[in-house]
């Protein structure tokens, strides 16, 4: 049985890729300059006579008739739940102008979200921070997300049974097909990063140059990626309060490292408590007072708009104009409610979570007590452990079998987000046909070419270029190091 679906999986992979892909202009102000297009693709692989699904695509075409070489596919959005199209129009506009000329750069959102037959189910504001809601009490915490999950549940259960990475990597064959390529190349991030891993597990004879960057570890599916993060938090918070108590002339936040972190420890504890806390007006509940830094740990050339934050914060101070701007592209536009769904969908859709509620209540006092940052909200229970519906499909073993000719992974060293260590695990895991370059005193999430270290960009351009892989792993220097 395992195989006939197999085979009719593979077969309806074949029959999709026929299509033909019509091309307009994009509508949509964000993806001005770019084209855009719609490809059909089954809901379930296994009977592909069944519901179809429109996945919403991007591009732009190589600057180059001459020297393109091909696609190069752009997983979907930084994190799971991120807009891929979205991603794609900030590449464009930040590639080297080298690789431009050599592919037509292709992005496209995942199923179920953005353009690409999005489900919303009447999520509240709060509900899509589930993520990293703050709990009140575990018991209140279980009401909170048992009733995301059966929001969710509610609308969503005809589709819930497909939604998995497995299925994302299909569409990308799909996607393969449609654009008349033999072979794609990838540039993925984050859970990007996963999905281009099983992509090449499954397909790999059809992977050109493989770009992984900002690294999920392959121990992460699921329940890893978030108890891992609340020790990553901390080392990033002190790393941030070591460069802040350089500044005790400017921001006031403490002349230690520690007073700095006692400076922010109150905050969260006035937040807890009820108390009001805002940033220029902007009032801070108890799990956002938390998100707003974790999205500035992100990356240490945020580190100036952190300061300012949490200066105004303390002190009642104004923002300076420059994080003015920041927070505005950062929070400025809300996340689509069908990002949240998709990523929970995906998240419950590759592995199965544990059920018993003691072992999260468990874990989540421990973290309280030993990350009080973000300890509690991690590693507490999720809406992903009141699922309706047992994955459709076990998790993709990575490793042996990887038929991918060459996969470059790239790695800041003090990435929050998704650690070195999870890079080095991947790069184990991968032994036989990637490299990994590591960006050296860097807290930096989605390195290339975002953050504009020379030695990686070099050495990335290099291979989507020329296709060579360094002989063996690079450590690349930090000329203007934060810390």
């Amino acid at each position: 049985m395992n195989e006939l679906r197999t085979d009719r999986r593979t077969d309806a992979i074949r029959d999709f890729q026929s299509q033909s892909l019509l091309w307009s202009p994009a509508d949509e102000e964000a993806l001005n300059g770019l084209e855009c297009a719609e490809l059909a693709v089954p809901l379930d692989y296994a009977d592909p006579g069944g519901r179809a699904l429109t996945l919403g695509l991007v591009r732009s075409l190589a600057t180059s008739s001459e020297r393109r070489r091909g696609v190069l596919l752009v997983g979907p959005g930084d994190d799971l739940g991120n807009r891929g199209t979205l991603l794609g129009a900030q590449l464009v506009r930040t590639l080297p102008k080298e690789v431009l000329a050599q592919y037509d750069v292709v992005a496209f959102d995942h199923r179920f979200m953005g353009r690409s037959s999005p489900v919303v189910c009447g999520l509240e504001p709060e509900e899509r921070l589930w993520v990293f809601h703050q709990p009140r009490d575990f018991a209140h915490e279980v009401r909170f997300q048992a009733e995301v999950a059966a929001k969710v549940a509610e609308h969503a259960l005809d589709i819930l049974p497909y939604a998995n990475s497995r299925n994302i990597a299909r569409d990308m064959e799909v996607i393969r097909g449609a654009l008349g390529e033999e072979r794609l190349s990838y540039l993925g991030y984050s859970y990007g990063t996963y999905l281009g891993a099983v992509w090449t597990q499954m397909f790999g004879e059809h992977a050109d140059r493989v770009v992984l960057d900002s690294i999920c570890s392959p121990d992460w599916v699921w329940r890893g990626l978030f108890t891992d993060f609340p020790p990553n938090g901390e080392r990033a918070l002190s790393r941030w309060t070591r460069w802040a108590a350089r500044r005790d002339a400017e921001l006031r936040l403490g002349r230690t490292p520690g007073e700095v972190r006692a400076a922010y420890d109150r905050l969260l504890a006035r937040a807890d408590g009820g108390a009001d806390v805002s940033v220029a007006g902007f009032p801070l509940d108890r799990t956002l007072v938390r998100l707003v830094v974790v999205g500035m740990l992100n990356s240490d050339l945020n580190y100036d708009h952190l300061g300012d934050v949490l200066r105004s914060a303390v002190h009642g101070a104004a923002l300076e104009p420059p994080t003015l701007a920041f927070l505005a592209g950062m929070f400025g536009q809300p996340k689509e409610e069908s990002g949240t769904v998709a990523q929970l969908a995906i998240l419950a859709g590759d592995w199965a979570w544990p059920r018993r509620l003691g072992p999260y209540e468990r874990d989540m006092n421990q973290a309280a007590r030993r990350y009080p940052f973000t300890g509690a909200a991690l590693s507490g229970i999720k809406a992903t452990a009141f699922w309706p519906v047992p994955p459709s499909e076990p998790v993709t073993p990575l490793g042996p079998g990887n038929r991918a000719g060459s996969i470059l992974l790239v790695q800041s060293a003090e990435d929050m987000s998704t650690p070195h260590a999870a890079a080095v695990r991947m790069r184990e895991v991968l032994r036989h046909n990637s490299r990994l370059v590591t960006v050296a005193d860097t807290a930096h999430h989605r390195v290339f070419p975002f953050y504009g270290n020379p030695g990686a960009d070099e050495l990335v351009t290099t291979y989507l270029t020329d296709g060579a892989l360094p002989a063996a792993d690079v450590i690349c220097p930090n000329p203007q190091p934060q810390i």
